[in-house]
């Protein structure tokens, strides 16, 4: 329902818009075009008409045309300045210069306007047709108005931030995101809204960002992965930044920021960043920020594990969105497996690491236990399921097997990262609980086949 609102609102802007221009034009063709039309054809001929034989006072009329044109934009300039103010603050100071070109048809049509009335006033018009154009183009300057202040709540929205951040950083090598007004927006953006509590703009943004890094960015990274710094520093402080707040925020935060890490994730593997490297490690900046807050962890854990494997918002799960756009991987590629499923052993394993530091051994280790079983759960009920009804193929793998292959590769990766000696009990369980899954997978693709 909120993307057909930002829809239907959009459609109207720029109706309004299309609709104000439209009536400059008319205006320009009756008092400009339509009096140079010979008298005899018969729509011209009204436009002949003198204004001193229609006994009418044009001072008064144009008067209080300029009038009413000075107080539109003093309405516009008091509320715009408002406005300006709170997206300078809330979101960006680079909002604020978008939101200033918005103003463009409403100023050159109010200027334009305004200026010919000024002349008219000095010099009186001589035909009737030039004060019905001063009426129209009147009317033009109120559609225009009307069309940017019904179209601002949508570009001071969070929605809009994020598709106007990600539209700017979308083509440019990630190395040099950091470069970019759009990059840093998106880390204010979320924090402050977070700080605040601002809850529909984190979720808002957040879900823009994710959908975003799960897709193919940088092609050129990606047909040569390796490490780079500037790149992994590029995906860290973007994840970082947005976390800021986190620890102080509500668990919606967390969750929705969870959908930020799974996007980062996907991306730094695909372009070939090593996520299991203690002295190049994404995510320390995230649970640096909701450190000491253990209740934070479980949201986080949730919106990664949703993102990864549920489909929502009309869009496919961001593992079945990077495994089809990234068909023409070799089918041993380990990024289109291996990695990710290394990628959520290590954000576990910190994860757990943060328990350990806030709660008894049991209960983290029960905690970390039960992360583990709903990874394992919506692998299989979730992401398997939309495997298998995929008929879309993944390159040279077939799609209804990889949700098979990650619960296994995520067991494996998990196991080696399992601590010694202290969590064996919670071991069986998570043990029992993947072969129990296992095998309902199995079975589901063994009746589809």
């Amino acid at each position: 329902m909120g993307g057909w609102r930002a829809g239907s609102v959009r459609i109207t802007a720029r109706l309004l818009t299309a609709m104000g221009l439209a009536l400059l034009l008319v205006g320009a063709a009756i008092g400009w075009i339509l009096p140079r039309v010979p008298d005899s054809v018969p729509i011209a001929r009204q436009a002949y008409i003198l204004v001193a034989r229609a006994g009418i006072d044009t001072s008064g009329y144009l008067g209080a045309d300029i009038t009413a044109l000075a107080v539109i934009i003093a309405v516009v300039i008091g509320f715009n300045a408002t406005t300006l103010q709170i997206a300078g603050q809330t979101h960006s100071l680079a909002l604020v210069r978008v939101i200033l070109l918005s103003l463009t048809p409403f100023l050159l049509c109010w200027s334009v306007t305004t200026g010919v009335a000024l002349i008219y006033f000095l010099l009186p018009p001589i035909y009737v047709a030039q004060l019905w154009q001063m009426l129209l183009w009147f009317a033009a300057v109120v559609t225009l108005m009307v069309a940017y202040l019904w179209d601002l709540p949508w570009r001071i929205s969070g929605q809009y931030v994020g598709l106007w951040a990600i539209r700017k950083l979308r083509g440019k090598p990630i190395a040099q995101w950091e470069s970019l007004d759009s990059y840093s927006a998106l880390q204010s953006a979320v924090s402050l809204a977070a700080a605040r509590g601002d809850l529909g703009t984190v979720r808002a943004i957040t879900l823009v960002l994710g959908h975003f890094l799960a897709g193919v960015l940088d092609p050129r990274a990606e047909s040569r992965p390796e490490y780079d710094r500037d790149r992994y520093r590029a995906l860290k402080n973007l994840l970082s930044g947005c976390a800021q707040n986190a620890g102080q925020a509500p668990n919606a935060v967390a969750y929705n920021l969870g959908y930020v890490q799974a996007g980062v994730l996907l991306q730094a593997i695909a372009v070939g960043h090593t996520l299991d490297d203690p002295h190049h490690d994404l995510f320390s900046g995230m649970f640096r920020a909701v450190k000491g807050t253990p209740e934070r962890l479980n949201p986080l854990w949730t919106g990664t594990r949703h993102a990864l494997c549920r489909a929502s918002h009309s869009s496919k799960s961001y593992l079945l969105q990077y495994w089809l756009e990234h068909k023409r991987w070799p089918g041993d590629d380990p990024r289109r497996v291996v990695a990710v499923a290394e990628g959520l052993a290590w954000i576990h394993a910190g994860c757990w690491r943060e328990l350990r530091a806030a709660l008894p051994l049991e209960d983290a280790n029960a905690e970390a236990a039960q992360m583990l079983l709903d990874l394992y759960r919506y692998l299989v009920i979730h992401l398997g399921r939309q495997g298998i009804s995929e008929r879309a193929g993944a390159g040279p793998v077939r799609l209804a097997d990889l949700p098979l292959s990650m619960l296994d590769t995520v067991h494996a990766a998990v196991l080696r990262v399992w601590p010694n000696g202290d969590a064996d009990q919670v071991r069986v369980t998570v043990v029992n609980a993947y072969e129990s899954y296992r095998k309902q997978l199995t079975q589901a693709i063994g009746s589809r086949r």
